[in-house]
């Protein structure tokens, strides 16, 4: 880096780079017009304030961008994608389809409009890798989760010809990080590629800009819930028994949404705890899997104890008071034998439960 020089290069002749980790999948595996990426950029609020900040004191030259040269005589921006969509914005305004307002608003209020950019060029993208790696992984400048695991994936091909492990080796040394988090995270994108490949079993509203990438990585870190759907994180073919279905059923639990709109599982620290403890239980799994039941319903059968009992009782007292409250703002008891028959169970369970308690009290569990 430090021996490289800085040139300034006409903005016409630099191109946003078509294979960004930031573009969605199914715009980097189609053909892309400069008008599409700047628009999808747009949609980060942050690009108004670079614009705003490149448009009030000009381009610093401190934020070079770094280029690629392409056939011909224009180059690829690899790095600073996000100042070169700002200066775009700033010279060709009409180019927005989003945000119209803001945008013109900056035209408005700003007077620089950069026309040669400050830019270093390298002879390919190998030579910019570990700098990326770095200032996007584990750097300042950090990508999101499913950003920094897709381009992760592309680097292995740097490593082509070593194990697995020893590639997690590499490129954990070579971005600044740990070797067990880089396979976490190479590991959940090739569960997010079969995802992806798999029309994210057209769940309603899933995409690549909806799905929450951490929901995998974090589960990865759990054993029942690894075991579950058939990854062996230790070894060099992580995925060489993946059940493909109970993936599946694993991403409807975390995005497929009932009538109250709600999922059955958040990928929380708290939910994967939970789901872990019932994945690892036969029959909370099976009444988990099977049922309608909630996750705090099927967490219950395996963290059965004595607050979780007084739990239960306290909501059914509390029922049975407000109950209590209204019978007698009641005219006519509709249905009264069905009534009276729950009422004599109810009576009858309590008793039962009475007994329980008490002998317990007296005798201790039998063993």
């Amino acid at each position: 880096m430090s021996q490289k020089n800085i040139e300034f290069i006409p903005l016409s002749k630099l191109n946003l780079d078509k294979s960004n980790p930031r573009l969605p999948s199914k715009f980097r595996k189609g053909k892309l017009s400069k008008s599409g990426i700047v628009n999808w950029m747009l949609g980060d609020a942050s690009i108004i304030e670079l614009m705003l900040a490149i448009g009030n004191a000009g381009f610093f030259i401190g934020e070079a961008l770094l280029v690629i040269k392409d056939k011909g005589d224009s180059y690829t921006v690899i790095e600073g994608n996000r100042r070169l969509t700002s200066t775009i914005l700033l010279n060709e305004p009409e180019i927005a389809e989003i945000h119209k307002k803001k945008v013109n608003a900056v035209i408005s209020e700003t007077s620089e409009r950069p026309k040669d950019i400050p830019c270093i060029v390298f002879e390919n993208r190998g030579k910019i890798n570990k700098y990326l790696g770095y200032r996007h992984v584990t750097g300042v400048k950090s990508w999101g989760i499913l950003q920094k695991a897709r381009y992760l994936s592309e680097l292995q091909s740097d490593f082509d010809g070593v194990s697995f492990s020893q590639q997690c080796k590499e490129l954990a040394k070579s971005i600044g990080s740990r070797s067990d988090h880089v396979r976490k995270l190479l590991v959940a994108f090739q569960l997010y590629e079969r995802i992806e490949d798999a029309g994210f079993y057209k769940i309603k509203d899933l995409d690549e800009t909806s799905i929450f990438f951490n929901y995998y990585a974090d589960s990865l870190s759990r054993d029942a819930i690894r075991s579950f759907i058939g990854v062996d994180i230790k070894s060099d073919s992580p995925l060489d028994n993946l059940d493909e279905k109970k993936l599946e059923e694993l991403t409807r639990w975390f995005f497929e949404k009932n009538d109250q709109n709600k999922t059955r599982v958040i990928g929380d620290s708290k939910h994967l705890s939970m789901l872990d403890k019932i994945l690892n239980n036969e029959e909370a799994k099976e009444y988990f899997r099977t049922g309608t039941g909630s996750i705090f319903d099927a967490f219950q059968i395996v963290s059965v104890s004595s607050e979780s009992f007084n739990h239960e009782i306290e909501v059914a007292l509390s029922g049975l008071k407000r109950a209590q409250n209204i019978i007698h703002k009641v005219d006519k008891h509709t249905n009264s034998d069905s009534v009276k028959t729950k009422l004599k169970e109810i009576f009858t369970l309590a008793k039962n439960m009475k007994s329980i308690v008490e002998s317990t009290e007296d005798e201790g569990w039998d063993d």
